[in-house]
């Protein structure tokens, strides 16, 4: 598919013309150096109508650090992009060095310009011109870090070749995996500048750090919000679409803008699936009308919600102009890690790929440096550095600078010592800390100890929040903060509300200032930035709640710790809310250890987060952790507590978890936890129905007649009561055992009757798991009494769902009922070949039991 560029504005070409002259930015860089979203400068290089409005002095800012403007350009370049001149205000924030004189002068001097045809950049003249405007021009000083590009042309040909096929047509997900400070991110930012080359454009979002504030599919947050700031609103409501007041569960700000309502959750499964399926609509939308990258950045921090919704993404690319890249590190992603089990399932897909970033070569090694130093390094320099950094890039550069600051080299006399005399004194991966600590130490002791307060609040942070606790005034911070900014250790973020936030550029900075604070006093920072920001967000606590839980938990003090309970549990709400169940389950998990720490002995507390745990981690699907730990440990608080509705409900939800493991109803653990449920479940309850079918279940297995009648008609007393009391999945938890245990010639026609009342009824309310089990017991029904298109109809929901949820034990009962077909129609070889490969996935993944059950029905 080939794509038109767009020829660019009077602005574009005026900044293609000064990114040239400043040499020293690329448009994703320039976009970050002025805190603008990137799209955002897309848009006013190569369309007309958009104009630069308030943010216009941000725009101009880089060029003026850089010396690569003065005030008389900046004047001229206002006249031109926005037919008004620069105020007073704007030419102070720009040169703050100038008198108040010369900035009166050149306001009332560019208020008098009548025609600019004649404009050409000040910066472009010669100095005896530049000196007649009476602005003297200060002389150019190099940047300390710049940024360096070496190797990886294979690498970034891959990626490039990713994109070209995207592009037409064929999108992909491409994982770029290494270790810290290998290039991850640098390669993206070269792979982000091709797509915009060739009339793409690019959005990133980053993963929250482990202990640090986060929110549930927060990359994807930072993706869709940042593309939001730059569409206007219809062009926002036609991309959305339906999905509009879906996405705005976890995008509020669609909300205000768009006056969407967000409607009351009825299924959490099927409103989880909208919302995957809303997103994903969402960019595809935006991919058709230019080729879309998205960076999702530190995928081994990701939360659940982000890894959920990668996987859905994923698992619909194919046809849209989308490339995702992902980048993680594989050294801290073990069997256990939460992303091993996403990318196992990512490898099935036939458009996933990886690539390895490993260290650099000598020849590249001394490419790097001498590209850094500015000229040419001595023999054995290369070997010396490599030996120490093993060729990692982040590692490399810190070398360099180190040996800048140390007066090792300059650019007058390159290197005033010898190799051998040089104290290269580096170890990995201590050593890539070391020589970061050495560059922080390069930084006034007033510049280090705010950044300090800073890491503590998180590696993003607000400026506000950093004033207070650091108890400086806003000049004395921002002081700082510029300091930091020009060593390159922080980067602005953006600005939420009226917000300011700041970015540590790189994670190990962060983990370096956060480590090296003392215990003590990293508690006492930890209180200040939770009270504090348990101010500041005063009105809406519950969309902060999990960053509040973070800092409270740091914390010693008994209330503190009460605290971070409740907005851990207020935080767990949220992400049930917007489907996040991964990520709801880290946040009880973590206000289950604060508990034990805060008040072990309240049992009715801890019985209520165990219970509310047991629900969470049952939606992910984790039942092994639900029958193995939680189940146990909660029923036993419950009895200790003589608390029957408790206690009760832990038998249910054993037995969903039981049945939903060995998908076998008769399973002798599914009889025990019936037996306990009939101890305490109350009469006319949805609990008395699941006891009842169980009870019945008992007693049907028995071989004496009159024993196996008394469970038949305890199972169908158990539907009525279901129906009675109108409680929809104990309904078809009973209908289905009926359907079950009933399946002989003679209840043929109430067989039939009860798989119509589920088929055409409606599933309002019904649970994934209920209604996937129960549709291969109504599909069965139907098939045995010769309704062979009702079966399939039945059979291909059951196959629908499996594929958009993406839940292997769902596949593997899909698949059984498959294989029924397959035997129907005597395709016997087919049917044996369908057994053995669903049996191999469900055995590596610890399922055969499930496999088994499923198969044995076509046996």
């Amino acid at each position: 598919m080939t794509r038109r560029n767009r020829a660019l504005t009077v602005f574009g070409e005026d900044l293609d013309y000064l990114l040239g002259k400043a040499g020293k930015f690329t448009l994703p860089e320039y976009a970050d150096e002025c805190g603008v979203n990137y799209k955002y400068i897309l848009q006013l290089r190569t369309i007309p109508e958009r104009r630069p409005g308030k943010l216009y002095v941000d725009l101009l800012k880089p060029f003026a650090r850089l010396h690569t403007i003065n005030l008389a350009d900046s004047q001229q370049l206002s006249l031109r992009h926005r037919n008004k001149p620069l105020s007073f205000t704007e030419c102070r924030e720009l040169f703050p060095d100038l008198t108040e004189e010369e900035l009166v002068v050149s306001v009332k001097q560019a208020a008098e310009v009548k025609d600019l045809k004649d404009f050409q950049l000040q910066s472009t003249k010669t100095d005896d011109s530049m000196a007649a405007t009476g602005v003297s021009r200060p002389k150019k000083s190099r940047h300390l870090y710049p940024h360096v590009f070496v190797g990886r042309e294979n690498e970034l040909n891959e990626l490039k070749i990713s994109f070209d096929n995207a592009v037409a047509d064929y999108g992909s997900l491409v994982m770029v995996v290494g270790e810290p400070g290998i290039g991850k991110t640098t390669i993206c930012g070269q792979l982000m500048d091709y797509v915009h080359e060739h009339g793409g454009i690019s959005l990133i979002g980053h993963c929250s750090e482990p202990g640090s504030p986060s929110l549930p599919y927060l990359a994807f947050i930072e993706v869709l919000s940042s593309y939001m700031v730059v569409c206007d609103d219809e062009d926002l409501k036609n991309e959305l679409g339906f999905g509009a007041s879906d996405i705005a569960r976890i995008v509020p700000e669609i909300v205000d803008r768009l006056k969407v309502t967000v409607p009351t959750v009825k299924n959490a499964d099927e409103e989880r699936y909208r919302l995957l399926q809303s997103v994903t609509h969402f960019l595809g939308n935006i991919a058709a009308k230019q080729p879309l990258l998205l960076v999702l950045e530190d995928l081994h921090n990701a939360d659940h919600g982000t890894l959920d919704m990668l996987k859905h993404i994923a698992r619909n690319i194919g046809s849209k102009h989308l490339l995702i890249v992902g980048t993680y590190r594989d050294i801290e992603v073990d069997r256990t890690h939460p992303l091993s089990a996403t990318l196992a399932e990512l490898r099935r897909l036939p458009n996933f790929e990886r690539i390895f970033l490993r260290g650099l070569d000598v020849t590249e090694t001394k490419h790097m440096l001498s590209s850094i130093l500015g000229h040419d390094i001595p023999a054995g320099l290369d070997k010396a550095v490599y030996t120490q950094t093993e060729g990692n890039p982040l590692f490399v550069e810190e070398v360099a600078y180190y040996l800048i600051k140390e007066g090792l080299s300059t650019e007058e006399s390159e290197f005033t010592q010898p190799v051998r005399d040089m104290n290269i004194e580096l170890k990995v991966p201590e050593g890539l800390h070391d020589v970061l600590g050495k560059r922080l130490s390069a930084l006034s002791q007033n510049c280090n100890n705010i950044l300090s307060m800073a890491s503590v609040i998180g590696r993003e942070f607000r400026l506000d929040v950093l004033q207070v606790i650091t108890g400086l005034s806003e000049v004395e911070v921002l002081e700082a903060i510029e300091e930091a900014q020009n060593s390159a250790i922080l980067d602005e973020g953006h600005i939420a509300g009226r917000a300011v936030t700041y970015r540590f550029s790189h994670a190990l900075f962060h983990q370096t200032l956060y480590e090296e604070i003392i215990a003590p006093r990293r508690i006492r920072l930890h209180q200040q930035v939770a009270r504090e920001l348990e101010k500041i967000y005063t009105n809406r606590l519950d969309e902060h709640a999990a960053e509040l839980t973070e800092h409270f938990s740091q914390s010693t003090d008994s209330s503190d710790l009460e605290k971070a309970v409740r907005y851990g549990e207020m935080a767990a709400k949220r992400a049930r809310e917007v489907y996040a169940f991964g990520e709801e389950v880290r946040l009880l998990d973590q206000a289950i250890k604060v508990q034990k720490v805060h008040d072990p002995n309240d049992k009715v507390k801890m019985c209520d987060l165990l219970l509310d745990l047991l629900e969470a981690v049952f939606r992910t699907g984790d039942v092994n952790r639900v029958i193995d730990t939680i189940v146990p440990a909660a029923f036993s608080l419950a009895e200790e507590l003589k608390d029957d509705a408790k206690a009760v409900s832990i038998c249910i939800w054993a037995l969903l978890s039981i049945f939903a493991r060995e998908g076998n109803i008769i399973h002798p653990q599914i009889v025990e936890w019936g037996n306990r449920a009939d101890r305490y479940a109350k009469p006319e309850t949805p609990e008395r129905v699941y006891a009842d079918t169980i009870m019945g279940i008992s007693k049907w297995q028995s071989l004496n007649p009159a024993s196996r009648e008394e469970g038949r008609k305890l199972i169908s007393s158990a539907v009525d009561l279901a129906r009675k009391i109108d409680d929809v999945n104990s309904l078809w938890w009973a209908a289905r055992t009926y359907l079950w245990f009933n399946a002989i010639p003679q209840y043929s026609s109430e067989l039939v009757h009860i798989a119509e009342e589920l088929w055409s009824g409606s599933h309002t309310g019904l649970t994934h798991v209920n209604l996937f089990y129960s549709l291969s017991f109504i599909g069965n029904t139907f098939l045995t009494m010769g309704q062979r298109k009702k079966a399939e109809e039945v059979y291909n929901e059951m196959r629908e769902i499996s594929e958009r949820t993406g839940e292997l034990l769902w596949e593997i009962y899909s698949a059984g009922c498959n294989q029924i077909l397959l035997c129907y129609d005597g395709r016997f070889e087919e049917t044996l070949d369908s057994i053995d490969k669903i049996r191999a996935r469900a055995e590596e993944n610890g399922l055969l039991a499930a496999a088994v059950t499923a198969s044995n029905a076509t046996l």
